[in-house]
């Protein structure tokens, strides 16, 4: 599949979506992977690895209430000192589970009291990690309909989980172990992580040994023993206060105490920032010969001159800080104006990525930063609110001269911007292609693999962030890649909180269509063509899906000739029905991008379970369109 994204074998949920806000709802009809079925009617206890997140997941007390069982028990599976404590994110843990059979699969069914807030979506794919399907989540608990759920009504959460046969335990299996393969795994560092062996973790899963996927998705690990997870580290909070508990009033002392020292601290800090900058010098950035041989800098040259306005304005006048930022101060980390002129060779063009930023090494790292005139709290405030992997981080910010000017430094994409891939390649990857020819424009997986980034983002900001937050302007120059391709949503200077009119996300979801036919095609959504008139991709495409018995042929023609017919047809048409479905003109016709995420998590897996799922959004029968209006009315 792709280089790196989501990496996914046979999740094999297989979901078919149906309309979920207006009316009666049917429950999915949910497919299991092979590998999750009934081969041992007698139950059994094994273990999940779940691991720990921010915000919400990190205290034994917490998973263990999620889990239903005893914090006893996960302490004693993983060997741990204290049931106390905040963990650090990202750690794996395991979680003893209770196996048995639902019919024909192999299920750890948890009982779930729903909480304020809870969907059947977002507990599946966040709270429970993908180890569970919302699909499934509706099938197992038809008398409790997604769109009716009541607080503390309870659910039945069925998790992957399989016992092993008596034959794979006749082989030194014990168990079974539900892992939830990432996309920066590979079977050797699972295999090591797990004490398992690369070969039984590929027949377990009937994949390869050099098995890689592009979606997170539930696998089998069989060990003949428990295994032993790193050791858990904790936050500093919980190491410095020791395994013991404190009582109310040492807690509240406690907490005075740091707040007070916090404060006072931030204070000193601010206090030294200012006067730094008041010392600086006032007039240009004197960098003489250091340049020539100064590691930080973003190109190596000898001569240096700065043939940039904006370099200009921001040398000619003293620094101060910005007052409309000065509430985030304590989050990103502080450049010094100087130091980012030099990283930068004041603004150089032989640093400039895109229209917006410039690369920049400082401390060590590469950074992109945008210089950005006047009020930059509204673009600060939206990055601080944010966390996900498909948004970009702001990792530090410096003030410019007189307060006209800010740097805002963000981690760096290594590929640059969606758009120079698509609509502004060299010359030399026009005549392709061939595939052992060097790379230099997108596959097809890449490109799907985009898509499931971008639409990613787009569901944590609309439905993960309180309050819902829209993007504004998602294209093609405002998604950056990173140097395996994964994409990252940029430029937050136009997001705005969602208004309470449900339709308030939809703009998002027309820009996410415009951005998917761009990705098939390779041309700009809008573009000037013979004469004065003036193409627009989503009317294209709806001329091409409505060509009866040509259509298939017509979207070959439309697809972008770089990719040289390499790409399934089928899931080519699927991503332009997702498309026509964004780009409805009736912005309440338009799907969520819940259903446009699962759709896509389909896609991006190896077959055959992307074949289940490449037909969902085509409009080739009476029950297909019937399925993409049901959608769409959402």
């Amino acid at each position: 599949m792709e280089p790196r994204r989501l990496r996914f074998p046979l999740l094999l949920v297989v979901v078919v979506l149906a309309c979920g806000s207006c009316g009666a709802q049917d429950a999915p009809n949910a497919t299991v992977p092979a590998r999750f079925a009934c081969m041992v009617p007698t139950p059994c206890d094994t273990y999940v690895v779940y691991r720990t997140q921010s915000p919400g997941f990190l205290t034994l007390g917490v998973i263990s209430d999620l889990f239903g069982v005893s914090r006893a028990m996960i302490v004693s599976a993983n060997n741990l000192t204290t049931k106390d404590g905040v963990l650090l994110p990202d750690q794996p843990l395991l979680v003893p589970v209770k196996c048995g059979c639902t019919g024909n699969s192999s299920f750890a069914n948890i009982t779930y009291p729903i909480q304020s807030g809870d969907t059947y979506y977002a507990l599946a794919l966040t709270a429970f990690e993908n180890l569970t399907s919302y699909g499934l989540v509706q099938e197992l608990n038809p008398d409790a309909p997604a769109n009716k759920l009541e607080i503390h009504q309870e659910v039945t959460l069925p998790l992957f989980c399989r016992c092993p046969t008596p034959a794979e335990r006749a082989d030194g299996v014990l168990k079974h172990i539900t892992y939830l393969w990432r996309p920066v795994d590979d079977m050797d560092g699972v295999s090591k992580l797990m004490n398992a062996s690369t070969q039984a973790i590929a027949d377990a899963n009937n994949v390869t040994t050099d098995f890689t996927s592009t979606a997170a998705i539930p696998m089998l690990i069989p060990v003949s023993q428990r295994p032993q997870l790193p050791p858990l580290q904790y936050s500093a909070s919980t190491r410095d206060s020791g395994a013991g508990k404190r009582s109310p009033a040492g807690v509240t002392i406690a907490v005075s105490v740091a707040v007070t020292f916090v404060a006072f601290a931030a204070l000193c800090m601010a206090v030294f920032a200012y006067r730094r900058y008041r010392r600086r010098d006032k007039a240009t950035v004197h960098l003489g010969n250091r340049f020539a041989a100064n590691p930080r800098l973003c190109w190596n040259h000898k001569d240096f001159h700065s043939s940039s306005s904006i370099a200009r304005m921001i040398n000619k006048g003293g620094d101060k800080l910005l007052t409309s930022v000065s509430q985030f101060i304590d989050k990103p980390i502080i450049f010094g104006t100087e130091e980012i002129m030099e990283a930068t060779m004041n603004l150089d063009e032989r640093c400039r990525l895109g229209t917006s930023y410039y690369r920049a090494k400082l401390d060590g790292e590469v950074f992109a930063v945008k210089p950005a005139k006047g009020d930059v709290s509204a673009e600060m405030r939206m990055t601080q609110m944010v966390n996900h992997a498909s948004l970009i981080k702001l990792a530090g910010i410096s003030m410019g001269a007189d307060g006209e000017y800010t740097f805002l430094v963000y981690e760096f994409a290594e590929k640059g911007s969606l758009d120079k891939w698509l609509y502004q390649r060299p010359p030399s990857s026009l005549s392709m292609p061939s595939p052992s020819s060097p790379v230099d424009t997108l596959l097809w997986n890449q490109r799907l693999g985009i898509a499931f980034d971008v639409a990613n983002g787009l569901l944590y900001m609309h439905e993960h962030t309180q309050p819902s937050m829209v993007h504004g302007d998602v294209r093609a120059r405002n998604i950056l890649l990173t140097a395996d391709f994964r994409a990252k949503i940029s430029n937050f200077s136009v997001a705005t909180p969602a208004t309470l009119d449900a339709a308030a996300t939809s703009s998002d979801v027309f820009a996410f269509g415009l951005l998917i036919l761009e990705l098939l095609s390779g041309r700009r959504a809008m573009e000037a063509r013979v004469g004065a008139e003036i193409g627009m991709l989503w009317r294209d495409i709806r001329a091409v899906l409505e060509a009866g018995d040509k259509r298939d042929a017509k979207l070959r023609k439309w697809m972008d000739p770089i990719l040289g017919g390499v790409y399934h047809l089928d899931a080519a048409l699927s991503l332009a029905g997702m498309a026509r479905a964004c780009t409805e003109e009736d912005a309440s016709r338009r799907p969520k991008m819940a259903d446009v995420v699962f759709s896509l998590s389909m896609l991006v897996q190896p077959l055959p379970v992307g074949d289940a799922f490449e037909k969902l959004w085509q409009t080739s029968s009476d029950e297909n369109i019937g399925i993409v209006n049901e959608v769409a009315a959402r």
